[in-house]
C-alpha cells in the first residue's frame, strides 16, 4: 500500500498566476522605488519581524506616544492598469 500523498489546500495556484505588472510579484514594503526613508521605513524595520498576537502588542506600544518615525510623505507607489473597451 503506497502512502497517501497529501497537498496544502491553495485557492490560487501560484504557478498558473500571470501578473499584468511585473512589479505586483513582490508585495511587500522594501519592494518600492523609495522605501528606504521615511515613516514607514522605520515601522517596518519594527513591526516587519512580528507576527500574530506580538504584532498587536508592538503596535500598541507604537501608538502610545513614545514612536517617533521618519518624515512622513504623500507619495503614491499604486501601479496604473490600461483597460481598453474592447476586452
Amino acid at each position: 500500500m503506497q502512502p497517501k500523498v497529501v497537498n496544502a489546500f491553495q485557492r490560487v495556484k501560484v504557478e498558473e498566476v500571470q501578473y499584468a505588472d511585473e512589479r505586483m510579484q513582490d508585495n511587500s514594503y522594501w519592494a518600492l522605488d523609495d522605501s528606504g526613508s521615511g515613516y514607514g521605513a522605520k515601522a517596518q524595520e519594527v513591526l516587519g519581524q512580528v507576527r500574530g498576537r506580538d504584532f498587536r502588542h508592538e503596535k500598541t506600544k507604537k501608538k502610545r506616544g513614545t514612536y517617533r518615525g521618519g518624515q512622513i510623505d504623500l507619495q503614491s507607489h499604486s501601479i496604473k492598469f490600461n483597460y481598453s473597451e474592447e476586452e
